[in-house]
């Protein structure tokens, strides 16, 4: 078996998948590993980051009907590609870096509940898949006969995914957090069905990326995918772009006209992202098209049936909204049949060190370059609160990589970034406050800025504070809160 130089990893958030220790007393448990494995009913298979394997137990053997000279220093993808295994759940943790369940049926008529799980060395790099092969033929038998499901998976212990979904192009999400595990794990479940989705999230969660998996997990992955913004197109457009038009029917119009988003998302899926940007006379179009199933171009005299699946998105409170007279209830009801709220990334400082880890690997080779971060680079990008989400995320470590000279990123380079190390909610030590008005400015202080990191225009802050504008200004002059990213109005 190949050796590996592999250390505990402490971050903060304790993850799920294993470390190997530092070192241990008493007996060598390397010694017997043989012993150990052949002991276990359940089937181990254990591959390198590479996919190649490096040892199977005779319970896998048993389970698989494959003999040990048959997989053992074999690729994976060779034996799938060879017909010897018809999927593998090595090569999906090693893509995506997370405990994986897949149900896999054999030739011998076993059927296995498969969970790989990772184990990473010293630098966050993948290091071994470990892969555990439980024979549950017996027991789904029993349950048949007692009538109940299946053995299926647990959205709270590893992702379960069937083997329809083991090749997804777009399944590029990092999943690490429990949080994210369920979200995950109501997409794919959702993917399976026609009814509309309702994304909810701040910017930058990743939306866009689980309404791509919703779509290449479902049945309509063979058509299109038709992403429309519906907050970056002006008002007078959208409309036209949505449902399309007929020749002559405004002045610039294309002789030829112009489908629609909708009609190009035939047998497909339409994305309509930050759908609460969308004005209340298009929000009775929109639905009249979703209850109809039928769209009329601009200008047309017939309308044309439809049959695309609906995912829609938004960063907006869309409650808030129908009671404020902005979103229509119909529409809201019409299209959060199934929502799937993303988690900001404040809310799993779990997931930040493996999103670190992946997106250095990325970026190395993207630029040629092998970086890795200072432990006190690694806690302060922990510690902060990420207004901008997954997408800042990115964008820092990208600007790390660029500007950083040697291959470990110091906490200098911070500074480059104009990265704010401390976490704006964290809490303030008593001590450290002359008394209960300066606890209270620092907390309304604090409150202003996430205010101002979720809304757009200060007309929008200062309705979500309950104050006017005016008085919205002195509360940020006398904090000397900064306003660079919100827009007047």
């Amino acid at each position: 078996m190949a050796q590996h130089a592999i250390r505990e990893i402490h971050h903060r958030g304790a993850d799920a998948s294993p470390r190997l220790p530092v070192g241990s007393t008493g007996p060598d448990p390397a010694e017997h590993f043989d012993a150990l494995l052949n002991a276990s009913f359940d089937g181990f298979v254990v591959s390198d980051a590479q996919g190649t394997v490096l040892k199977v137990n005779k319970a896998y053997t048993r389970i698989s009907g494959l003999r040990e000279e048959e997989i053992v220093g074999q690729s994976l993808p060779a034996l799938v590609k060879k017909g010897v295994l018809k999927h593998t759940v090595s090569m999906e943790v090693i893509k995506r870096r997370i405990p994986i369940t897949m149900m896999h049926s054999y030739a011998t008529g076993s059927t296995a509940l498969v969970t790989g799980t990772p184990i990473f060395d010293e630098d966050g790099q993948l290091a071994l898949v470990i892969v555990n092969v439980r024979d549950i033929t017996q027991l789904n038998k029993l349950r048949e006969r007692l009538g109940e499901d299946a053995v299926a998976g647990d959205p709270n212990t590893s992702i379960f995914l069937s083997p329809e979904y083991a090749d997804l192009p777009t399944f590029n999400l990092v999943i690490h957090s429990d949080k994210m595990r369920r979200c995950l794990w109501s997409a794919l479940k959702a993917a399976r069905y026609d009814s509309p989705v309702l994304i909810l999230g701040e910017s930058g969660v990743g939306k866009g990326r689980f309404a791509r998996l919703i779509h290449d997990a479902g049945p309509q992955r063979d058509g299109p995918f038709v992403h429309l913004n519906c907050g970056a197109i002006p008002e007078p457009l959208v409309e036209s772009e949505l449902f399309g038009y007929e020749r002559g029917a405004f002045t610039g119009a294309l002789t030829t006209g112009k489908a629609g988003q909708f009609e190009l998302a035939q047998n497909g899926t339409i994305f309509l992202d930050e759908v609460g940007e969308l004005s209340l006379n298009l929000q009775v179009k929109l639905l009249n098209v979703i209850e109809e199933k039928r769209v009329q171009r601009l200008g047309g005299r017939h309308s044309v049936a439809i049959n695309a699946r609906l995912v829609a998105a938004t960063s907006r409170d869309l409650k808030t909204m129908v009671a404020e007279g902005r979103f229509r209830e119909e529409l809201y009801f019409r299209l959060n049949v199934v929502p799937l709220r993303i988690p900001p990334l404040r809310e799993r400082a779990e997931d930040v060190p493996v999103m670190i880890t992946t997106f250095l690997e990325s970026l190395g080779r993207k630029y040629g370059v092998r970086k890795r971060l200072a432990p006190e680079v690694l806690q302060a990008l922990t510690d902060y609160h990420y207004p901008g989400n997954v997408r800042e995320l990115e964008n820092i470590l990208e600007r790390l990589v660029i500007l950083s000279d040697g291959e470990v990123i110091q906490v200098a380079y911070l500074n480059l970034c104009a990265f704010e190390t401390p976490r704006r909610d964290a809490p303030v030590p008593l001590g450290a406050v002359a008394g209960l008005g300066e606890m209270l400015d620092q907390f309304e202080a604090r409150v202003l800025r996430e205010s101002l990191d979720q809304c757009r225009t200060m007309r929008e802050t200062a309705a979500r504070l309950g104050i006017s504008i005016p008085t919205l200004w002195r509360k940020l002059r006398k904090h000397q809160v900064q306003v660079a990213r919100v827009r007047r109005g």
